[in-house]
């Protein structure tokens, strides 16, 4: 009899291995088999896959300061943009990181500082959402962040509630971080 050690499967015992061969590749056909069902190819591509359309993800204030420079500018004197930089010791705590980075426990957004460095701190796509779609398209309305047809006001109670900002007032607050510049439109650009 040979040492276990060198014997594959060495769990199965030798008289087993035909039918437990036969049983893996049963499985593994099956596998197989259900895919392509479920599945349809046509062409070499699945349909199915090819309907799934991408969902909007944050892509960090530094693509948004392309075009819209003026607003970064701004942004960059406002407490939000140093708020990951004021967590200190606290910067891997869940409950933390939701309200001092871009993103944090949704798809695309922030996950650490050492993986996700470009959604620290409160930025554009905090309050605006996700710009992917925006930058790909940004004359196409349908394309803009999900953050201009959402509520401000419930936007900062998230993070800006009675636990950490007690004397938080909407109506006070928003005018320090409303944007002072007026969009500029382009010549040929439509209007937004």
């Amino acid at each position: 009899m040979r040492p276990l050690k060198n014997r594959p499967w060495p769990w199965v015992p030798e008289m087993v291995k035909p039918a437990f061969t036969i049983i893996f590749i049963a499985l593994l056909l099956e596998t197989i088999f259900s895919f392509l069902v479920t599945c349809p190819f046509q062409l070499g591509t699945c349909d199915a896959l090819a309907e799934v359309e991408e969902e909007p993800y944050h892509i960090g204030n530094r693509k948004c300061r392309l075009c819209h420079f003026e607003y970064f500018k701004e942004w960059e004197k406002d407490p939000h943009a140093n708020a990951f930089a004021r967590l200190g010791r606290m910067k891997n705590n869940p409950y933390c990181l939701k309200c001092h980075t871009t993103g944090y426990g949704q798809p695309q957004g922030f996950v650490s500082e050492k993986i996700t460095p470009e959604l620290r701190g409160v930025q554009c796509e905090a309050c605006h959402g996700p710009g992917s779609k925006h930058k790909d398209n940004p004359y196409d309305k349908g394309a803009f962040p999900i953050g201009r047809r959402i509520d401000y006001q419930r936007v900062c109670i998230k993070c800006h509630d009675r636990n950490w900002t007690p004397e938080f007032d909407y109506d006070k607050y928003r005018k320090r971080i409303e944007h002072r510049i007026k969009p500029k439109v382009e010549k040929g650009a439509p209007s937004r």
